[in-house]
């Protein structure tokens, strides 16, 4: 899967790259810029930004390779069936795992653990601005008083794992669902 997206970044670079080389032909007598500078200007941003990318990239996978190598069996197993129900970048990607007694959440910049018991309280609801499949959105509020949110898929079976699983790691946790 990892080369998957690997090769998506590698396209959309080359696509950015291609159509910046377009516009700068049929825009170049509008815009007075010499050839060379305007070139390497934009290369050497999307090389940046490809760098960035790259470095998020390796950063969020390496966070699901170290919570599958922490995994017991029977989470191993429990996320396998789970997958099954899922979309298909979700079964490689999901949003989140749970794993012994705590919950690793899958964002882009930040890959937090929270334990259950650290959990006051979840709510799970429909999310206003729904991006594809992922439009529920949960939010988490520690015992400090911070919180954290995320957005699932919209998946019957995966938000029954979560709300089950933190039952039973942390009885007192207040879960509120809107069932939209």
């Amino acid at each position: 899967m990892s080369k998957i997206i690997i090769i998506v970044i590698l396209a959309i670079f080359i696509t950015i790259t291609a159509a910046g080389v377009v516009i700068y032909t049929l825009f170049n007598k509008q815009l007075n810029l010499p050839t060379e500078s305007f070139v390497s200007t934009l290369f050497t941003i999307l090389l940046i930004l490809l760098i960035i990318v790259l470095i998020l990239s390796i950063r969020f996978l390496r966070s699901y390779r170290e919570v599958l190598i922490l995994m017991s069996n029977d989470d191993l197993k429990t996320l396998k069936q789970i997958n099954e129900s899922r979309f298909w970048l979700e079964k490689f990607l999901p949003s989140f795992i749970i794993y012994s007694g705590q919950i690793r959440v899958f964002t882009w910049f930040r890959q937090p653990d929270f334990h259950f018991t650290e959990l006051k309280e979840i709510k799970i609801k429909a999310s206003v601005f729904a991006r594809g499949r992922q439009n529920k959105i949960v939010s988490f509020k520690t015992i400090k008083g911070s919180s954290f949110f995320f957005a699932i898929e919209n998946n019957p079976i995966q938000r029954r794992h979560l709300m089950e699983k933190a039952s039973a790691y942390h009885p007192g946790i207040h879960i509120e669902y809107d069932a939209q």
